[in-house]
């Protein structure tokens, strides 16, 4: 059996979005919870969660953070009441989001989605690297970046590799795939951006990543782009 989450400390608004899934499919299990300390108290798996981004105490964009750090697959929904939400919610990687009040077209739209995805098994993009330890195979969202550095570039993935090349004959082949190059000698998985302050890109894996000065403005439009394909529901 499905089963989905609603968190919202506003309880007619969980509520009402229970009613509607219940509408939709009677078969899906749908809890409630008032907020984020209590959803990851008494967390389980889900297909989905629906997440409220403004609530007291823990916010809907910590509460899906801490999420992350224990379920990967989970999508995440946003509910929210402001236009411009992407702010700092794309380390979550969020799957939509709503806008309240939820309606019964847009939210069935969302769930059909979800569903869609949730029974379709997930196809990785290996890549093989001739690197100095021999031939590496590595499915292309594992990499977090390259980088040129010593007549040499360094993968970084589960774990490090090297190999010979230049570092714009890499961009080429990787960015069809989510990759971009915020530098001269860097190229990154947008997957695994967490967040941007000034001229620092900070990755998921907890390391750094420069950001040219000249490539700023052009660089933060890409990841934008990339960003709005994501919260599509596009598979990138």
């Amino acid at each position: 059996m499905y089963a989905i989450a609603v968190c919202d400390d506003d309880n007619a608004l969980s509520m009402e979005v229970k009613r509607l899934i219940g509408e939709w499919n009677p078969q899906v299990k749908v809890d409630c919870y008032e907020g984020g300390e209590e959803l990851l108290k008494q967390y389980q798996p889900y297909q989905a969660i629906f997440l409220d981004i403004d609530m007291k105490g823990m916010n809907g964009i910590e509460t899906g953070k801490r999420i992350r750090q224990i379920d990967k697959e989970t999508k995440i929904v946003y509910l929210t009441a402001y236009r411009d939400y992407a702010a700092g919610a794309f380390s979550v990687h969020a799957f939509q989001y709503l806008i309240k009040p939820v309606g019964r077209k847009e939210l069935w739209e969302v769930l059909e989605e979800v569903f869609r995805y949730a029974g379709k098994p997930e196809r990785k993009t290996v890549l093989d690297f001739h690197t100095a330890d021999g031939l590496v195979c590595l499915p292309a969202e594992d990499i977090y970046f390259f980088e040129y550095m010593d007549r040499r570039i360094r993968i970084v993935a589960g774990e490090e590799y090297f190999m010979t090349g230049r570092i714009g004959k890499v961009y080429e082949r990787m960015k069809s795939m989510g990759f971009s190059m915020p530098h001269q000698s860097f190229v990154i998985n947008m997957l695994h951006v967490k967040n941007v302050k000034n001229q620092q890109i900070y990755m998921d894996n907890g390391l750094l990543v420069p950001l040219s000065q000249k490539k700023m403005k052009s660089w933060k439009e890409e990841l934008t782009a990339y960003l709005s394909d994501r919260l599509a529901g596009e598979k990138v």
